[in-house]
């Protein structure tokens, strides 16, 4: 899943040390979706005593809901395997998360979990990791330009596909569609590219409106109503993650355009998107599972610093989400505790 927002300034900065302790239920890292693995990749190092093993974090951004349970899972794993976990936040800035990876390595961490701004402009700084033998487990989204030495994710082109699937459904195969997405982003272009790819093949619904703007709401809110201005008689708007779909419902209302049936999809199992889904703004959401990515992160990154085999690249599946199963995954989220109320 990628969210972001250019506006937010939030600075999450902190340092756990935590011990053994049995994880609760919904910390279980086998306590939901379904996985898909790679082949694996041995670490090179051996620390035997998990007390003496510091993993750093760096998020592009984790005030978002999103990335708070991503974290949240990464903390609760953290503290079943006795680990000391430094958290760090980018806030959307490139510069500022090349620095944090450099310093998380002179501060002696073991192995990085990384959840990129963008998925090239980091890559000196992650290679720079790798040439000292720094484990770099990459989270929802990865880098292009360095071999990591993990990959966690949803599978990305599958959640556009799904998308697709259910706008072609509900379209019977045909009408105008627009699309506001961020190909920078790896998560954002494989979500993309798996929409486009069944639209073509399987449909002949035209994507006739296409706009950069997913990593903020504001960005998604303008770029929205610039298409529904060219474009008022689309039948869908696809929100590639939450941003985007929130964006796309303001721009909706805004423009008086909510009782003209306008489809609206999103991603993830946010609460806005939840709401947006119970009240009908929403017509269909692909859920993700951010706290697993985050949970499953650590357990890799221990092994591999333990000197075990790790899978190279984890893909999560993903289910949809819609009026009639949403409560499903509000009692998830609040299981999880990650809820932003």
């Amino acid at each position: 899943m990628f969210v972001r927002s250019k506006k937010l300034i939030a600075i999450v900065c902190s340092l756990c040390l935590a011990f053994p302790l049995a994880a609760c239920s919904a910390g279980s890292s086998n306590s939901g979706s379904s996985v898909s693995e790679s082949a694996g990749v041995s670490g090179t190092n051996s620390v035997a005593n998990p007390s003496n093993i510091k993993l750093g974090i760096s998020f592009g951004q984790n005030v978002h809901p999103f990335f708070k349970a991503m974290q949240k899972g990464a903390e609760d794993a953290a503290k079943k395997e006795g680990v000391s976990l430094v958290v760090q936040s980018a806030n959307s800035s490139v510069e500022k998360q090349s620095t944090q990876i450099e310093n998380l390595v002179q501060s002696g961490v073991k192995a990085i979990l990384l959840n990129p701004y963008d998925s090239s402009a980091v890559v000196p700084a992650v290679q720079a990791a790798l040439n000292k033998k720094i484990g770099i487990f990459t989270m929802d989204i990865t880098v292009t330009g360095a071999d990591v030495t993990s990959y966690i994710a949803s599978d990305n082109v599958k959640i556009g596909t799904m998308l697709g699937e259910y706008i072609g459904k509900q379209l019977n195969g045909q009408g105008k569609i627009a699309l506001i997405d961020d190909p920078s982003v790896t998560s954002l272009k494989d979500r993309e590219d798996g929409l486009t790819s069944y639209l073509t093949a399987h449909t002949k619904i035209q994507v006739v409106a296409k706009q950069v703007g997913a990593q903020s709401r504001t960005d998604s809110l303008n770029a929205a109503e610039n298409i529904l201005q060219a474009h008022p008689d689309i039948k869908a708007f696809v929100g590639i993650n939450e941003n985007s779909s929130m964006g796309i419902v303001s721009a909706i209302k805004s423009a008086g355009l909510q009782n003209k049936g306008i489809l609206v999809s999103g991603v993830d199992s946010t609460e806005d998107v939840m709401n947006g889904i119970k009240d009908g703004s929403i017509s269909v959401g692909v859920a993700q599972d951010p706290y697993q990515m985050g949970y499953q992160s650590v357990e890799n990154a221990v092994k591999w610093v333990k000197g075990k085999t790790v899978k190279k690249e984890i893909k999560f599946d993903c289910e949809y989400m819609t009026k009639g199963n949403v409560e499903k995954f509000i009692q998830r989220e609040s299981a999880y505790n990650t809820s932003s109320k």
